[in-house]
């Protein structure tokens, strides 16, 4: 399995095929298979890199906390690890945070920016909530109720009442890193670009689920609004968590449109 020995940490990735590069950064307590179903369309054209945040996933780090700078630094000690110069770059969530502040601060880096259910700031409401189930997840609750109330707030109505019609049930994670998922809230009560998110400058595409409740719309639009010349996908009744057939033509087509940026 490969790692890499960076920033104080050995941090899990993986990469496929070759090309541009595209780095994919996943949200909250996410790991490499988050982008499963992307990565194969992706690898046909693009060298496409995912890799494990600290605080989840087989990346491996011995502090006790996590500043939400840590997570660009993380990112930018890969990019040089892996002799990336400039790469298309997709942030989903919390993933998205760390690719508007890795925008902001590498904008060297970049040949385009992709951002899906992305907030300018973490909700209030969804602090609340999030916090309150890494404690649980501390306390020792079952990882499986943690991923069940997660998916909750993720998923729509009518996500939820198709799969009753099919017999069918939310498959919710069989292990989780509570530690390392409390360490990540507290890096994501810390992130805040409403102040600096209009100095973001590389080509920008805005993915949002119209029926998001963990991320309310209202926020991916601060941030489009915002940007020079984002580009913007919304996307009816689909909540926190999208599809990647969704939006892959939209983003294969934007970083087609850059890949020689």
């Amino acid at each position: 399995m490969p790692f890499a020995d960076i920033n104080g940490i050995s941090m899990y990735y993986e990469e496929s095929g070759e090309g541009t590069p595209v780095v994919l950064i996943t949200g909250f307590s996410g790991d490499t298979t988050f982008f499963k179903a992307l990565i194969p369309e992706l690898a046909e054209k693009h060298r496409v890199i995912v890799f494990d945040n600290r605080g989840a996933g087989k990346t491996v780090f011995h502090k006790d906390r996590i500043r939400c700078q840590d997570f660009v630094d993380d990112t930018l000690a890969l990019f040089d690890h892996l002799g990336i110069y400039k790469a298309h770059m997709l942030g989903w969530s919390m993933g998205g945070h760390i690719a508007q502040e890795f925008a902001i601060q590498h904008p060297e880096r970049l040949r385009s920016l992709t951002l899906v259910s992305a907030y300018p700031y973490r909700p209030a409401r969804s602090s609340y909530f999030m916090n309150g189930i890494c404690d649980c997840a501390v306390a020792g609750a079952s990882a499986e109720y943690i991923s069940m109330m997660t998916n909750a707030f993720c998923f729509t109505e009518d996500f939820f009442s198709g799969l009753e019609a099919k017999g069918r049930t939310l498959r919710s994670l069989d292990t989780l890193n509570a530690k390392g998922c409390k360490m990540q809230m507290g890096a994501l009560d810390e992130f805040d670009t409403r102040e600096k998110v209009s100095k973001i400058s590389v080509p920008t595409l805005s993915v949002h689920g119209l029926s998001d409740i963990m991320v309310e719309p209202k926020l991916g639009d601060y941030i489009s609004d915002r940007i020079p010349g984002c580009k913007v996908l919304r996307i009816e009744n689909v909540g926190h968590i999208i599809k990647p057939s969704l939006y892959a033509e939209a983003f294969k087509a934007h970083i087609s449109e850059h890949d020689l940026a």
